[in-house]
């Protein structure tokens, strides 16, 4: 696989991106960060633009959910790849259904790539620069 992945993201998904960004902010005790960080912006299964919380070495991504391919309470695990399609391709032949992906990401220059393992965790995967 080359490099190692990376976590680099969490995305949650929310029915009301407004009042979620005030409750994390006022339990984490900081402001959300300007510019989207790791995390995709625009997210291919959102609504809109994400509100992103700096988390240290991972990004916590708000995204209001679109009611068609995300709902409330879904969780994405973003991981930063080296190839997002070699990744997807040895998770589904684990078992894992890929259904976005690799595509790139508008305005963006990442590919990204999205699947669930058999045990119904969703992973993000965006292409990023070999890491140490």
């Amino acid at each position: 696989m080359g490099t190692r992945p990376q976590l680099r993201f969490l995305s949650i998904f929310v029915p009301d991106l407004t009042e979620a960004a005030e409750r994390y902010a006022a339990f984490l005790g900081i402001e959300p960060r300007t510019g989207s960080g790791s995390a995709p912006s625009p997210h291919p299964f959102a609504a809109g633009e994400p509100v992103v919380f700096d988390l240290g070495e991972v990004c916590l991504a708000l995204y209001q959910c679109d009611g068609r391919a995300t709902h409330p309470g879904d969780v994405g695990i973003g991981v930063g790849v080296a190839d997002a399609g070699a990744v997807a391709s040895a998770a589904a032949a684990q078992g894992g259904q890929v259904f976005f992906g690799p595509r790139p990401l508008p305005g963006d220059g990442r590919e990204m790539a999205v699947f669930v393992m058999p045990d119904r965790h969703f992973f993000e995967l965006v292409t990023e620069q070999e890491q140490e």
